[in-house]
């Protein structure tokens, strides 16, 4: 039992610093789109459906120290959020939706919408800027980060 939670953690830890090396290292400096992809909160939220809802709040938990310490600019946001994000759709698995790629797609779809919008929200209480730039930014980031979905599956059922 230990054995297979301390096999399961590595292999998570692992999961995640290959996403910080893709989204920190490789797409931050490329910028398709203009916009950085945002690869954590499909891992939390994967995490959470495949895995319960405690193992998806403390992937979401990194996930989101890692994100945040990524983005320098979000005190706590995804710290905060991708945790909640993670036990909330262990919840959902547990509990209301089947697990499998659609529920998976539904969840991660929701999530980067939540994700992006919150962002969207903070950056116009800093910045004044227009709703329809804000909102193309969220919409650029949300197409970039959709040939994630496949991968952070994969990933989290290995």
């Amino acid at each position: 039992m230990r054995t297979e939670i301390l096999r399961s953690a590595l292999r998570t830890a692992l999961i995640l610093l290959v996403f910080y090396f893709l989204q920190v290292v490789l797409l931050a400096r490329f910028r398709p789109l203009g916009v950085v992809p945002l690869c954590f909160p499909l891992l939390a939220v994967a995490a959470g459906l495949f895995g319960g809802g405690i193992w998806g709040g403390c992937v979401g938990l990194f996930a989101g120290i890692i994100c945040d310490s990524s983005h320098g600019d979000s005190v706590l946001l995804f710290t905060v959020l991708l945790t909640v994000m993670g036990f909330f759709s262990g919840f959902l698995g547990e509990f209301i939706m089947a697990r499998g790629f659609p529920s998976f797609l539904l969840l991660g779809l929701i999530g980067l919408i939540l994700c992006t919008g919150i962002q969207a929200v903070l950056f116009s209480m800093l910045i004044p800027t227009s709703w329809r730039v804000l909102l193309l930014a969220a919409l650029k980031q949300l197409l970039i980060t959709l040939p994630f979905f496949i991968p952070a599956f994969l990933f989290v059922l290995w």
